[in-house]
Parts: C-alpha cells; sequence; structure tokens
C-alpha cells in the first residue's frame, strides 16, 4: 500500500502540471496552464525471457530478464480531445516500447507526449507513438547505446513525415547480458532500481521550468518563424542533450521505467513501500503486480486529499497549501532481474 503522510519531491524542482507547455514565452509564470506543453484507458502487457543457465567463457553468470507493462490513460473530458476522438493510443499522450534482442538483452523504454499540442488541434500522442514505434524497429536489428536509439529513432520520424506536429519525452534502457544497465533519459520520464525494496539508482528529470520538461519536437518552420516574432521559443532539444547513465545491476533488482503519471503522485519512498508490501506478489505475478501498482496510482491520483508529490512541489512554489493527486496518463514497465 501506499502511505499518505511524508511524502517529498524526489527532485525539488522537478515539479510538473497536468499536462506539460511546449514553450517558453516572454511573461512565463508558475501557473501558465496546467497542461504541460511545449514553449523555451487501463490496459497491460507482459514479456518473460525465457531462463538460461549459460555461462560465459570467463565464468561469470549471465542475466535474465522478466518484464511487464501496465498503464492506464487519463479520463479526456476537455471538449478540444472531441475532435481528436479515435487518435489517442490506448496509452493515452504515453507510449512504450519492450522489445529483445535474444533472452538476455533487453530494450525497453517510454515516452509521453506534451500534451498542450492537444489544445491546438494536434494529436499530441503521435510523436511519442511514432518514436517508440521507431526506436522499436531498430532494436530488432541493432545493437546500440540508448542515447542512440533516440537520436535514430528520432531522425526516422523526422525524414518519414509521420508527425505533423508534437513533442516528447524520452528514457530509454538496455539491459545487457552481463547485467549492465545503460540509460538514457531527455525530459521527466524516470527509471529507477530498486535493490532488497531500497531505491539503489535513479535518473534526474530534465526541465527548463515549471511545467516545461526537455523535449524532442517536430514543429513547422513557419510556426517556429510566428513564434520568434512574438518573442517567444518553442522547447526543441536533440537527442544529444539526454543525460547518459551506466548501473551494474543485481540479481533479484526490481526496475521501473516510468512517465510523469507516476512520480507525480508517488516518491520514491512509498514506490519502496509497494515493493516491500508486495514482494511475494512481485515474485508470483509480476504483470499482477505491475497493474495493481499502476491502479492504485490512479486511485491517488483522483484523491483531492492526498499529498502527492506534484501538489507539494505546487505549494512551495506558490506558499499557497494545495493537496490532491496530479491526473494524468500512466505508464510503467517492471523489469525483475535474475
Amino acid at each position: 500500500m501506499f502511505s499518505k503522510v511524508g511524502l517529498r519531491p524526489i527532485y525539488g524542482s522537478a515539479a510538473r502540471g497536468t499536462t506539460r507547455r511546449p514553450f517558453l514565452g516572454p511573461h512565463w509564470q508558475v501557473y501558465g496552464q496546467l497542461r504541460r506543453g511545449f514553449f523555451s484507458g487501463k490496459g497491460s502487457w507482459s514479456w518473460q525471457s525465457s531462463t538460461s543457465s549459460a555461462v560465459p567463457q570467463d565464468g561469470s553468470h549471465q542475466f535474465n530478464y522478466k518484464a511487464a507493462v501496465a498503464f492506464q490513460a487519463k479520463d479526456r473530458d476537455d471538449p478540444f480531445y472531441k475532435a481528436l476522438a479515435g487518435k489517442f493510443s490506448a496509452t493515452g499522450e504515453d507510449n512504450y516500447f519492450l522489445k529483445s534482442i535474444n533472452p538476455m538483452n533487453l530494450y525497453a523504454g517510454v515516452a509521453d507526449g506534451v500534451g498542450g499540442w492537444a489544445e491546438h488541434g494536434y494529436d499530441s500522442s503521435a510523436i511519442s507513438r511514432e518514436l517508440c514505434n521507431a526506436m522499436s524497429e531498430f532494436a530488432l536489428t541493432l545493437e546500440v547505446p540508448p542515447k542512440k536509439m533516440i537520436d535514430l529513432g528520432y531522425n526516422k520520424i523526422r525524414k518519414d513525415g509521420t508527425v505533423q506536429v508534437g513533442g516528447t519525452t524520452a528514457i530509454v534502457a538496455h539491459f545487457t547480458p552481463e547485467g549492465e544497465l545503460q540509460v538514457a533519459n531527455l525530459g521527466d520520464s524516470w527509471c529507477g532500481v530498486f535493490r532488497n525494496d531500497k531505491l539503489a539508482f535513479q535518473t534526474k528529470f530534465q526541465t527548463v521550468g515549471f511545467n516545461a520538461p526537455y523535449q524532442l519536437a517536430i514543429i513547422p518552420d513557419q510556426m517556429v518563424r510566428e513564434a520568434q516574432r512574438r518573442g517567444s521559443s518553442y522547447i526543441r532539444n536533440q537527442p544529444a542533450d539526454a543525460d547518459e547513465y551506466t548501473f551494474q545491476l543485481e540479481k533479484g533488482d526490481i526496475v521501473l521505467l516510468a512517465t510523469d503519471g507516476l512520480t507525480d503522485n508517488v516518491a520514491t519512498e512509498d514506490m519502496e513501500l509497494f515493493l516491500k508490501d508486495n514482494h511475494s506478489l512481485m515474485e508470483s505475478n509480476l504483470q499482477k503486480a505491475s497493474q495493481e501498482f499502476v491502479d492504485k496510482t490512479v486511485q491517488l491520483s483522483k484523491d483531492p486529499g492526498f499529498p502527492s508529490v506534484f501538489s507539494q512541489e505546487v505549494s512551495r512554489l506558490t506558499g499557497q497549501r494545495y493537496s490532491g493527486g496530479k491526473q494524468d496518463d500512466i505508464t510503467l514497465i517492471v523489469v525483475k532481474v535474475e
């Protein structure tokens, strides 16, 4: 279960609104708009590697990985979403991919589309969906570092013209046969490693300000020039801006990759509590445990009295008391190291 007291932001400066902002105008404010932007339904999926006792010539044991995906798209009752009905993924503006090169070599990633574009009539889920599709294809044929995987995927969708307008975060992890976790992160999705139910490693959020994460963007030149005329600019990061990490895993570790729909609601201390309370379920049914994690987070996101990470950060920034969860798309990949 989750506690309802003592929650703290994972990173003090990383609070974000319900949908991200795509630009930074000349009078950018903390509140701006709750939908995160672009200016300077429930579901699940599981995957399991085949077990193997293969031992490299150097005598070290190779690693195997079990993985599960759980997600819940937020309710989309705003009128502007009606014009986009049928275009969003089952995961909402979130998307993910999970591919194995072989049973002991796994790529996983999540991407979170910038929702502010939906208010302007654009499919804000398109870029995260197409990016994950492209990276999934490359993962089947190439073995490259995660940062290169993001670069390949982003360049492909730009070249193919599959996305009209949009922005997205991206985090990609590579789980190697030797148990090395390689991660590239651009934006405010997140990866954390839990060992013996305690956080042992986590990535940092990349933001340019409240509601405004680093993001890969596809924006027509005409729109860029118009923004410049108004004295504004879009957030347009490149794959090279992604942070890179390496971490040596141990058998028994639990690795989470998640969009901000999870981390804006649940602090790492409560993630530890959930893993401890559900240790046996994580062992016996990883998929069920992953879905329960998401289901509980959804409940908290709709609780007006819950002291979420997001609400505490807004309180800190504004100096006014704010409570409640943050309703957002939630996507979670859980990988068990064996």
